[in-house]
């Protein structure tokens, strides 16, 4: 029986959805373009107000504008995915500002929805295509074994969703939102992997991809700068002209609690801890991970660009401002990996990134003293901290193997109250143990078989002269690292970026079956034209 669910969930079940999917949408299409249904609106609109309580108009139009954001990135994955990649750095001091500007929390809260409902356009693309390459191009075996073991995992986890309280003994939430909300949490950036990687996403999206990045990293390290230099001035515009106490509060719907341990870092000016517009010093300095190998990859690989030299000597600065130890440990491992001999490699290129290492060294180092580095400011207990949380998360798992429910861990467990009436549930702070005492052993073993491929995978995809999927492995392994001492997947603005980037690298042409196109705009309609249309 385990066996044949498990094919049901690789083999059936992904073309199933698909098939479905297809036809929904080329139902919709159909009725959408006779505009008939134009008629109905205003019918619509008067029983949503006669029969809803006040307030709920604001969903219906909610509602209406994610229908056609949807719909638009269905048909442009690539522009949608470029969307994304702004929105999620982004959007708590965006939104924060709109705040300011007497935009309703009523709005906000939902607008916050657009991340999902982008990434729910590339995923739906992705099925299409994945549709079109079955039944019409007559491609039968479209998912590898890294989209087995990933729909494997999602599978586990979606059981845990519906069936909460089955495996544990611990409380877990009859309130569907919350387990919804970790369910996101767990499987958000894996269906976004997926989706990235077979979503007819055209090279110039990849090109745009990068541009962004890049221009984010930028106004990143500016503005940390500032931060370093200014931080009294700083913390006044994030906390008073930003309103992210308000924003947390009444958009967010975090407890007072949580939202102090959030902004500590903004008020406590005697340890400054530099953030940026991530406003955790940790979501930032994860962030930076990916950008910095990206460009110690450039340079690895001869790729002569000042920028490269800058952009990575910006973010090593922001980096030390951070205090953030284990990301600091893996941009160190991002440099000694990227000094490995490969054929993409020449010598004369890694003695010059080995020049701009011992330069960076010599700057870094005397500046060490007193910090958290030497285990000054606390590093000392911190690193007791850790050490005490991994060793317990170690004996829950050896004590509770099945998990302690969805919901029940840091993340979802820091804004609820979860896992025996403790807030904040159980925290461990290590990305792959907080898998296994969420979910236990049955999610935790796909999930790490699931990250060992893309790593094989993106190991043969390095050996390309592209530096990207170069860049993006080296990126992909220094925040795993990172991972072993703070959660590098439970935050949005990180782990949908990086896992996006990792798509790209990886990316799957479900659809033509042949190379991939450049189509300017990334249409989905190009794959249902014959290929004599497309040359």
């Amino acid at each position: 029986m385990s066996c044949w669910l498990q094919y049901a969930a690789v083999r059936v079940l992904p073309f199933m959805a698909a098939d479905a999917v297809d036809e929904v949408i080329h139902w919709v299409a159909s009725r959408l373009r006779s505009q008939r249904w134009i008629w109905l609106l205003p019918l619509a609109v008067l029983y949503a107000m006669m029969h809803w309580p006040y307030g709920r108009i604001v969903h219906v139009i909610a509602g209406v504008v994610a229908a056609g954001v949807l719909a638009w990135a269905i048909k442009r994955p690539g522009n949608a995915l470029i969307v994304l990649v702004c929105f999620l750095p982004l959007q708590a001091i965006g939104f924060g500002f709109l705040l300011r500007l007497h935009v309703p929390a009523q709005i906000l809260r939902p607008a916050g929805g657009i991340k999902d409902v982008l990434a729910a356009g590339i995923l739906l693309s992705a099925l299409h295509a994945l549709h079109v390459g079955r039944t019409r191009l007559g491609k039968e075996s479209q998912l590898d074994a890294i989209d087995k073991v990933l729909l494997l995992y999602v599978a586990v986890v979606t059981f845990y969703l519906i069936f909460p309280h089955l495996f544990t003994l611990f409380p877990v939430t009859n309130r569907w939102s919350v387990r919804l909300l970790a369910w996101r949490a767990d499987c958000g950036y894996v269906l976004l992997f997926f989706a990235v990687r077979h979503a007819p996403i055209p090279a110039t999206a990849r090109r745009r991809f990068i541009q962004v990045l890049i221009a984010l990293t930028g106004l990143t390290v500016i503005l940390g700068f500032y931060q370093w230099i200014r931080p009294q001035s700083w913390s006044n515009l994030i906390l008073m002209s930003g309103r992210q106490v308000q924003y947390q509060l009444n958009v967010l719907g975090i407890d007072p609690a949580t939202v102090g341990r959030n902004l500590g870092y903004l008020t406590n000016l005697s340890l400054l801890r530099v953030a940026s517009v991530f406003i955790s010093p940790f979501d930032m300095a994860d962030f930076l991970l990916i950008p910095l190998a990206i460009a110690v990859e450039r340079i690895a690989r001869d790729y002569r660009s000042r920028g490269s030299y800058v952009l990575g000597a910006g973010i090593l600065a922001v980096l030390f401002a951070s205090r953030v130890r284990a990301d600091a440990l893996a941009a160190v491992i991002i440099a000694v990996v990227a000094m490995l001999p490969t054929p993409n490699r020449p010598v004369a290129a890694r003695l010059r990134l080995l020049a701009a290492i011992l330069v960076a060294t010599a700057i870094i180092v005397p500046s060490l003293g007193g910090t958290r580095f030497v285990n000054a400011e606390g590093g000392a207990k911190s690193n007791q901290g850790h050490i005490s949380e991994i060793a317990g998360g170690l004996k829950q798992m050896t004590r509770n193997p099945l998990g302690l429910g969805i919901g029940n861990v840091a993340g979802v467990g820091d804004r609820f109250v979860l896992a025996a009436n403790r807030q904040g549930g159980f925290t461990v702070d290590n990305a792959v143990l907080q898998v296994g005492n969420e979910l236990g052993f049955q999610a935790m073993l796909p999930w790490l078989l699931m990250v060992f491929l893309i790593w094989r995978g993106l190991g043969r995809a390095a050996r390309r002269p592209d530096p990207f999927a170069g860049g993006i492995r080296l990126a992909f392994l220094a925040i795993f690292v990172a991972g072993m001492y703070h959660h590098v997947f439970l935050s949005f603005a990180v782990a949908w970026i990086l896992w996006s980037a990792v798509g790209l690298a990886l990316h799957v042409d479900s659809g033509s079956g042949g190379p991939e196109l450049d189509y300017s705009a990334g249409n989905i309609d190009e794959l249902d034209a014959p290929a004599a249309d497309r040359n």
